[in-house]
């Protein structure tokens, strides 16, 4: 499953790279993309940072979903206002197969409309995994095309760092 991580509040680096170490306790992390930094979606408020992991797991999507909410919790995730700033969010954008559980939907709903999901989500989705789909939303995207905060090698590191210009998509890189 690709998971798509956010962050617009405090340390929005640092609660990235702890929601990763934290979902790695439900699976393996197979790839982590680079980070985007973004405007928001929604009412005024900071800037996003943006990653993709996919993530080998046996928890079906609900359970995964559950344990998702649990670790935004953990970060002092407060779900006060949509599409509000927060700490961390995390979603599920994507698994082998479509589905509809209750409220979940994956993929996401609102992934098609998405620059900021979809650019790293194409970073980690799997070799055969048909990508024009994906590539053919980005092209309508509404909301421009995110800024490389970071490469999926460098995140893993301390302190917030500045992607070098002109570097391109390292594509899949283990986290």
């Amino acid at each position: 499953m690709v998971l798509g991580l956010g962050s617009n509040l405090g340390d929005r680096l640092g609660t990235l790279r702890h929601a990763c170490e934290a979902l790695q306790a439900h699976g393996e992390v197979l790839a982590c993309s680079s980070v985007y930094e973004t405007p928001p979606v929604g009412p005024p408020q900071p800037d996003y940072l943006n990653a993709a992991l996919l993530l080998e797991t046996p928890l079906a999507p609900p359970m995964l979903l559950q344990e998702a909410q649990r670790i935004e919790r953990a970060h002092g995730r407060e779900r006060r206002e949509r599409w509000g700033a927060r700490t961390l969010d995390l979603d599920l954008l994507w698994a082998d197969e479509a589905g509809r559980w209750g409220e979940l939907v994956v993929p996401h709903p609102r992934l098609m409309e998405r620059a900021f999901a979809l650019v790293p989500l194409l970073e980690v989705l799997p070799a055969d995994v048909a990508r024009a789909p994906f590539l053919e939303a980005l092209s309508r995207a509404r909301d421009g095309a995110p800024r490389r905060y970071a490469a999926s090698h460098e995140w893993g590191s301390g302190g917030e760092i500045e992607a070098p210009s002109g570097t391109s998509s390292p594509g899949h890189r283990p986290f």
